[in-house]
């Protein structure tokens, strides 16, 4: 399967070769592409600079944020590698202060992390996490288009706009 899938389960986050991988939201609707982040610093710049939208995509993007911040981490102590984390968390946290998914997806994240009896268990939980809370929302997406399909009659436009304030 290519990144984009096929057209129905296009994703606005995902996880691909040790990556996130953000639709680009300020690309749309002239293109459609992606933006390859390798680390937090860049996941919380994407976030800032609305290349992510949409407060379902934001709270993903954060915690895939949390997932590379910990597999990324050369910390061999758990202590160490929470500190690792939080740092991860503070800066994503900053990057839209408003977005109330962004604060619910890191304590989401974290509270996986925090589980870990070790850092190779922490860096799993942290990914497996992100990954299952992208599942989710896909899910909870396609089905809210299986409602809104009954309500949009052929030849309707529908058209979504975020505006950034401030």
């Amino acid at each position: 399967m290519s990144v984009l899938g096929d057209f129905y389960s296009i994703r606005s986050v995902l996880w691909s070769d040790g990556a996130v991988k953000l639709l680009d939201q300020n690309a749309i609707p002239w293109e459609l592409k992606y933006v390859e982040c390798r680390s937090v610093e860049d996941v919380a710049k994407a976030i800032r600079d609305m290349t992510v939208r949409g407060a379902p995509a934001i709270g993903v993007a954060a915690a895939m944020g949390i997932a590379l911040a910990a597999v990324s981490s050369k910390a061999t102590s758990l202590e160490e590698f929470m500190k690792d984390i939080e740092r991860a968390a503070q800066l994503l946290a900053s990057s839209r202060p408003t977005a109330r998914n962004l604060f619910w997806a890191i304590e989401r994240a974290l509270r996986a992390v925090k589980r870990a009896r070790s850092v190779d268990e922490a860096k799993r939980l942290a990914l497996s996490e992100a990954l299952r809370m992208a599942d989710e929302d896909v899910e909870v997406n396609r089905r809210m288009g299986d409602v809104g399909a009954d309500l949009i009659d052929d030849g309707d436009t529908v058209l979504t706009h975020c505006k950034q304030l401030g």
